[in-house]
């Protein structure tokens, strides 16, 4: 029994891990954010950089009503990397394929909000999906990266291609250069989507963001299956 608990885990952490998931969840960290910003007070679900910045901007102005509507993202992230790393501990395997649903849920529900339902109870509620993604998928490849965020993603992708210039390290330099800036890439289209769907579909926008999560969850199961066959 603990060989295959095991076996389960490292299934779904191969899968959490790989350049295709990678670039699905950046499609869906992109196209969160643009989302949030365009459709519910120009906040950030995600990028707790920007709410930094606009955060203190606020307060300069002493716009405390906009600061609010900054600052709770911040504390529904917090909220959300605890509950992530709470949910990794206890339940230690199958945590990837549970908190994917618990993501996947929590977005579908969201979707069917109604317009008027306050963006302050609206965007903590995503900035806590965003933790969780975060939290739970941190490498690709034997990478660090970010799918809700491309600043880390920019710079190892160009570590990759000033590695690339030596030649003992070229074919390694090229690797990393090339899968980080698909994962950029993914971020960018994904930001593009979000910014065209949002102003047609508003809050069922989320269905379309939850789609590439559908896929990772699906590559999960099919990887799970495939190890408890063998």
């Amino acid at each position: 029994m603990p060989n295959s608990q095991t076996n389960s885990s490292t299934a779904e952490h191969q899968v959490a891990g790989s350049l295709l998931s990678a670039i699905l969840l950046a499609i869906t960290g992109g196209s969160l954010d643009a989302f949030i910003y365009l459709n519910h007070g120009h906040v950030f679900a995600a990028a707790m950089t920007g709410n930094g910045v606009l955060l203190g901007v606020a307060i300069l102005h002493h716009d405390y009503a906009q600061a609010l509507r900054h600052l709770l993202p911040i504390f529904g992230f917090i909220t959300g990397i605890f509950f992530a790393n709470l949910l990794d501990k206890s339940l230690k395997h199958h945590a990837v394929t549970v908190g994917l649903i618990c993501e996947i849920s929590a977005l579908f529900v969201a979707s069917f909000l109604p317009g008027h339902f306050p963006d302050l109870a609206f965007v903590p509620i995503i900035s806590i999906v965003a933790a969780y993604q975060i939290t739970s998928f941190r490498q690709v490849d034997t990478y660090a990266y970010n799918s809700t965020f491309i600043t880390s993603n920019l710079r190892t992708a160009v570590d990759g291609l000033y590695d690339a210039l030596t030649p003992a390290k070229r074919k390694a330099g090229l690797r990393k250069f090339r899968e980080l800036s698909c994962i950029v890439l993914a971020f960018l289209g994904g930001a593009i989507a979000g910014a065209i769907l949002s102003s047609h579909l508003y809050n069922h926008t989320l269905w379309l963001i939850d789609l590439p999560l559908v896929a990772v969850l699906l590559l999960t199961l099919f990887r799970l299956h495939s190890t408890s066959a063998r």
